[in-house]
């Protein structure tokens, strides 16, 4: 298998459901699926959400939406497979998470969830789900940056077991520099 490591029958199962577009229902009324191209504007609210609840050390950048429906639009048709973008759907309030994962480099590439649905566990399924794919690609090591100052994001994938790796870079936000760490986790 070119140097990576063999799946276990369980694992592999798991992550094939979500590379072959198959809905899972998990508890809490969670539903897990495979974005398509009418989720875009709800993938947009809910990241518009969690930037005003989580990033306000982003001050009044963080009250305005940084990015276009168009944008939104981009960011599913960039993750057509190989690549992943799984929603997480409550069957009352709609789409309420979403994560994105690149199989190709080990990226987790996004991870959002909205504030009025945090705390039920939903982050922590997208990220088993998400780690499900990789492994299936036969990703040994899945990596992630996150703002520096991000503590609730910081803590939540501290408890996943990512740790940094030393790294950084700086992302530019509309004129404002973030400082971002590297973290990883073996899978």
């Amino acid at each position: 298998m070119g140097g990576r490591a063999r799946l276990s029958i369980a694992v592999s199962e798991r992550a094939r459901r979500y590379l072959v577009n198959e809905v899972r229902t998990h508890p809490a009324h969670i539903t897990l699926r495979r974005a398509v191209p009418g989720d875009a504007p709800a993938i947009g609210a809910v990241f518009d959400a969690a930037v005003r609840a989580g990033w306000t050390y982003l001050r009044e950048l963080a009250t305005q939406p940084m990015f276009t429906p168009q944008d939104w639009k981009q960011l599913v048709d960039d993750h057509a497979p190989p690549n992943v973008l799984l929603v997480a759907i409550d069957e009352i309030d709609g789409i309420v998470g979403y994560t994105a994962a690149h199989p190709d480099d080990g990226e987790m590439f996004l991870l959002f969830v909205h504030p009025a649905h945090a705390g039920r566990g939903i982050g922590r399924l997208l990220l088993e789900a998400a780690h499900d794919t990789l492994r299936a690609t036969g990703c040994p090591e899945a990596f992630l940056f996150v703002h520096e100052q991000n503590e609730r994001a910081r803590a939540v994938y501290t408890a996943a077991g990512y740790r940094p790796d030393g790294s950084d870079r700086v992302s530019d936000l509309r004129g404002t520099r973030i400082r971002e760490v590297r973290l990883v986790k073996q899978l």
